[in-house]
C-alpha cells in the first residue's frame, strides 16, 4: 500500500480561524469542501496520531471524521473534513452545551478539571435529551463506541467540547420545520498512542516491557466521580463502564472482538517515515496489542 498522502494547504485556501481548543487551527477549502487544519506541536506526533486514530475508527466500524495528514507553510499538521454541512442546516451541539442544559449546576465554560463531566452525567443528559428509550439507547451505544475507540488508542482528550450531537433542520409538508438529531462522528484524537513521547523513550518502554504501565498512567477528560481530582484512565473507564452501563459499551466491544488485531495495527504502516519513525510505529502496535487484549476480554 502507498503511504498516506500529505495534503498541501495553500494560503489562498484559508477561509477562517477556529476558536475551539488549544492548538493553532484554521478552516480551509479544498475541492469545494471545508476542512480544518490543526498544526502539530513541535516534538509531538499529533499529526500522525490524528490520522491513525481515524483509520483505526474506520477499521473498527466506529463513525469518525475523515482525516488526512497536512502541511501548511512548512508546518506539520492534520486536516479534518467538516461533517457539519451548513447547506443542510446542520449544527453541532457540543457536549458542554448538552450537559449544561440537562445537568443542574453544570458549568459549560470550565476548560479544565471539569469533574462534573462524568459518565453518569453524560448518560443522564442524553437520556433526557432523547426521552424515547430506543432512541437514547442507540445514541448511548454510538457515543459509547467512541469511548471504546479512546480506550483502544489511549485518547486522553475527550473533554466536554470533544463530542456532540449533530442536528439537522428541514422543511416538511405544510411549511413546518422538522429537527432531527444524531451523534456527531468522533473527532479530535491527537492525544493518542504516545504521541508526546520521544523515540528514545518509546524504545525504553518497549525494551523494558512497560507499555501496559504507560497505557494505565494516562488520565482522560471524563471523570469517574464528581469529587475526583483527575479524569479516569480511558481503558479503566470502559472496564468499569461495562459493568455499570453495559448497553453503552458491549455492542462496540463485540464488534471489536470480530476484528483481527493485525488489521488495526496495519493502520500505522502507511504513515510516511518522515512523519512517523519506526520506534513510534512499533510502540503504537504494542500499545494496541495491550488495549485490544483488555477490551476484547471484557465480552464473551
Amino acid at each position: 500500500m502507498p503511504d498516506y498522502p500529505i495534503v498541501q494547504v495553500r494560503p489562498e485556501d484559508v477561509i477562517g480561524d477556529e476558536g475551539m481548543g488549544s492548538k493553532p487551527k484554521f478552516w480551509f477549502k479544498r475541492d469545494g469542501e471545508q476542512w480544518l487544519f490543526k498544526e502539530a506541536r513541535d516534538g509531538t506526533g499529533e499529526d500522525w496520531a490524528e490520522k491513525v486514530a481515524a483509520e483505526i475508527a474506520r477499521v473498527a466500524q466506529i463513525p469518525a471524521a475523515t482525516v488526512e495528514l497536512g502541511e501548511f507553510s512548512g508546518r506539520r499538521g492534520s486536516a479534518s473534513l467538516s461533517f457539519a454541512d451548513s447547506r443542510k442546516a446542520e449544527t453541532l451541539i457540543h457536549g458542554n452545551e448538552i450537559l449544561a442544559g440537562h445537568v443542574l449546576g453544570y458549568d459549560p465554560r470550565k476548560k479544565f478539571h471539569q469533574s462534573d463531566h462524568t459518565l453518569a452525567n453524560i448518560v443522564e443528559a442524553l437520556r433526557r435529551m432523547f426521552p424515547n428509550p430506543e432512541h437514547h439507547d442507540n445514541v448511548l451505544a454510538e457515543l459509547g463506541s467512541y469511548l471504546v475507540l479512546d480506550a483502544l488508542v489511549g485518547n486522553t482528550d475527550r473533554h466536554h467540547e470533544n463530542w456532540g450531537i449533530l442536528t439537522r433542520a428541514r422543511t416538511i409538508e405544510g411549511g413546518a420545520i422538522e429537527i432531527t438529531a444524531e451523534v456527531a462522528p468522533s473527532f479530535d484524537h491527537a492525544s493518542s498512542l504516545g504521541r508526546e513521547l520521544l523515540d528514545d523513550g518509546r524504545l525504553q518502554f518497549l525494551a523494558q516491557g512497560r507499555v501496559p504501565k504507560y497505557v494505565r498512567r494516562g488520565h482522560g477528560a471524563i471523570f469517574q466521580n464528581t469529587t475526583d481530582r483527575r479524569g479516569v484512565n480511558p481503558l479503566s473507564l470502559i472496564e468499569t463502564g461495562t459493568q455499570t452501563h453495559p448497553g453503552c459499551f458491549v455492542p462496540a466491544l463485540q464488534r471489536l472482538k470480530r476484528i483481527q488485531l493485525e488489521h488495526l495495527q496495519a493502520t500505522v504502516e502507511d504513515v510516511p517515515a518522515v512523519r512517523m519513525a519506526e520506534p513510534a510505529k512499533n510502540f503504537a502496535k504494542a500499545f494496541m496489542a495491550y488495549t485490544y487484549g483488555v477490551l476484547t476480554n471484557l465480552v464473551p
